[in-house]
């Protein structure tokens, strides 16, 4: 924050709040409902889910019909008239982010934020009357309300079931996969040109590029052995090498390191064409150890 404010930070810091800022204020501010509409998918998985018992941001025209104003509310309820709690004041379609009526009842387009309920509970406020005109309710209940009968709500059923069960059996994979997440990770790729090298000594190279990842956010030292093929030992030209001549390469917190390495094999070895080798990396501190497997080509 203090680079930032003193102009000090990275222009690609710069750069990215200038992008983020501008795609927010424009697909959240200027195409929020194209944005809604068009975009978002969870209109269409909400027809999904739905049945006749969700509960949905819902108009409760069995309260609301007909509608009028404050005024003519009461002229028509001294003439013995019908006269609903809705006063026609479209705040409930101006807060919508679609641009929506939610008089008109169960839409598509309606993403079921509530912004519609906290506009119309607050006019009701206003004028004195009970909040509740739009909330989260069924289309059965109203009609069983229009028909004399007691609202139904049924949140335990089915269908809440095995969405219930779904989430938990989804979750519980994520949390699994989350504590027993590797922090480290290795992988190698062969050199092409030339497979093996043949030394003055008679035994043969193979040349590797190592990429080491650290997941941690403190620097890590990993020591390289590699197992496979008979006194086979792995060299780093860039790192220093242990007490028992395991090379040690650091890498960074929350980075990857790219590293040459080299395999050779003693003459005496007897080698196949084409052999399996695992090259590991073991952090000489936390313990913690990753594989990375490969060929080590032979003449």
């Amino acid at each position: 924050m203090r680079d930032l404010a003193t102009f000090k930070a990275p222009v690609a810091a710069y750069l990215w709040i200038a992008i983020l800022t501008f795609t927010t204020y424009t697909l959240a501010g200027i195409m929020r409902e194209q944005v809604c509409i068009y975009m978002c998918p969870w209109p269409r998985i909400q027809a999904a889910l739905t049945d006749d018992d969700a509960l949905n941001v819902t108009y409760r025209y069995d309260r609301g019909e007909p509608r009028m104003s404050v005024k003519d509310a009461k002229r028509a309820v001294d003439a013995g008239k019908p006269a609903g709690d809705c006063v026609d004041c479209y705040q409930c379609v101006a807060v919508c982010p679609t641009g929506i009526d939610i008089r008109d009842g169960a839409q598509l387009s309606c993403i079921q934020c509530g912004l519609c309920i906290d506009a119309c509970d607050n006019v009701m406020a206003k004028i004195g009357r009970p909040k509740g005109l739009i909330a989260y309710d069924t289309d059965q209940n109203v009609k069983r309300r229009m028909a004399g009968e007691k609202p139904v709500f049924k949140p335990v059923r089915a269908r809440t079931l095995i969405y219930v069960s779904i989430i938990a059996v989804v979750g519980g994979a994520m949390l699994y996969q989350l504590a027993t997440r590797a922090t480290a990770s290795i992988s190698a790729l062969h050199d092409r040109n030339p497979l093996f090298v043949r030394l003055s000594d008679g035994s043969i190279r193979n040349a590797y590029t190592l990429r080491i990842a650290n997941k941690r956010a403190n620097d890590r030292p990993f020591a390289l052995t590699v197992r496979g093929v008979t006194g086979a030992e792995i060299t780093v030209p860039e790192a220093a090498p242990t007490a028992d001549f395991r090379p040690i390469v650091t890498v960074g917190p929350d980075r990857t390191r790219e590293v040459r390495a080299f395999v050779t094999v003693p003459k005496e070895t007897p080698l196949q064409k084409s052999q399996m080798i695992e090259i590991i990396a073991s952090d000489i501190f936390m313990g913690e150890t990753v594989v990375a497997r490969d060929h080590f080509v032979a003449p």
